[in-house]
């Protein structure tokens, strides 16, 4: 029971964390909607969905193999993780004088590449209360500075407002540079298993994000940004169960990947209850609210996609560890052609609340997907190896 403690203990507190973090989000959705409006947001909107896509594809092997490697190679692949991540924040700022949707997707992208390098150290000892504390901590100073400016300034625009959003990432360079010298930089594994981590990332992003960049292209930036505010809060209520199943990292590393270190199917399915029960209760409040209903509807279909969202990262951690990463790939490949294959007719026909519709269907997909991986066609200690590490 105390170790059941330990881990609900730590998942709270960075589920605090994270919604603090998502409070402060909300805050900063709203000042530049009441600013700039819901066009500006939307195009916000759009350049983070297009960072969280391209930063999926650059720093997925770096991210995975960080909770599974020895100290001596984590060490090592961390160092070149921090000149990668450096080089590609260069290149995003050339681009953000230019474009300011494609700079600042860039850049966003490659200071969360130096951000995850800087809070790997933590999360690999199944501390997510910490990492979270520091991503609240973080956030709240980005909005602090473009908030001020959106307020103060005569003629404020998104592109300086977003310029001064990411200016604490600046800090962050300098802490992961202390990573670099005394170490030889290594390549995260071999090309094969890169080339999983990475297209199993960048597919992932474009399922999770793809959602809005469809809308955007085929509806306008208003219905995008009306369609991103429900799907940000959907996501941040799935992150409860990332970070319930954050606090089983180290147990289930040690164990080499055996199903008894991992979290039980009650305490899963008992997460992913209460999370899709509180994106529910999101969604009957905006309509009794008023005056967002389309928000309102399309937040309670995904609560549909928050339930089985949050199931669905238990079984990717065990997947993680276990090194399964070919299937998680061919999974994840699969529903995402699905997804996009239909999202541009029910988003001509029906909107953001088809697009919720998909969203929810693809995701209850994968879960029955990832469930019979793991329990149905488990992997005994030790370990199948799908990949040469």
């Amino acid at each position: 029971m105390r170790v059941v403690d330990s881990h609900l203990l730590r998942a709270g507190l960075a589920s605090f964390w994270s919604y603090s973090g998502r409070v402060f989000g909300l805050g900063w959705t709203f000042a530049l909607i009441h600013v700039l409006g819901i066009g500006s947001y939307g195009q916000y909107a759009v350049a983070v969905a297009a960072a969280a896509i391209l930063n999926a594809g650059i720093d997925n092997a770096f991210f995975v193999r960080s909770l599974r490697l020895d100290e001596a190679r984590y060490e090592r692949e961390r160092c070149a993780r921090v000149l990668f991540g450096i080089a590609v924040a260069a290149v995003g700022v050339l681009c953000y004088l230019q474009w300011f949707v494609a700079g600042f997707a860039v850049v966003v992208a490659a200071g969360e590449l130096l951000f995850n390098t800087y809070k790997s150290r933590f999360l690999r000892a199944g501390r997510p209360d910490v990492t979270m504390r520091f991503d609240a901590v973080r956030q709240l100073t980005s909005i602090a500075l473009g908030a001020s400016y959106l307020y103060l300034a005569a003629d404020p625009t998104v592109a300086v407002a977003g310029a001064l959003y990411l200016l604490p990432y600046l800090v962050i360079v300098v802490l992961c540079l202390g990573y670099v010298p005394g170490r030889s930089p290594a390549f995260p594994g071999g090309g094969k298993e890169f080339g999983l981590l990475s297209a199993e990332a960048f597919v992932g992003g474009v399922y999770t994000q793809g959602d809005v960049l469809i809308i955007g292209w085929i509806a306008g930036s208003d219905v995008a940004g009306y369609y991103s505010v429900a799907l940000v809060t959907a996501i941040a209520i799935s992150m409860i169960g990332q970070n319930f199943a954050n606090t089983y990292i180290e147990k289930i590393r040690d164990a080499d990947g055996h199903l008894s270190s991992a979290p039980s199917r009650g305490g899963i399915a008992r997460v992913g209850l209460i999370t899709g029960a509180s994106m529910a209760a999101v969604g009957v409040g905006v309509l009794v609210w008023g005056g967002a209903d389309e928000t309102g509807w399309i937040a309670v279909i995904l609560s549909v996609f928050v339930f089985a969202r949050s199931v669905d990262h238990s079984f990717i951690v065990v997947l993680f560890v276990q090194k399964r990463d070919a299937l998680r790939v061919r999974a994840t490949l699969g529903v995402a052609a699905v997804k996009l294959a239909v999202l541009p007719v029910t988003v001509a026909s029906l909107g953001g609340v088809g697009a919720a519709v998909v969203c929810a269907a693809c995701e209850l997909l994968l879960l029955a997907v990832y469930y019979r991986a793991v329990y149905h066609s488990p992997v005994a200690a030790p370990l199948d190896r799908e990949v040469v590490t």
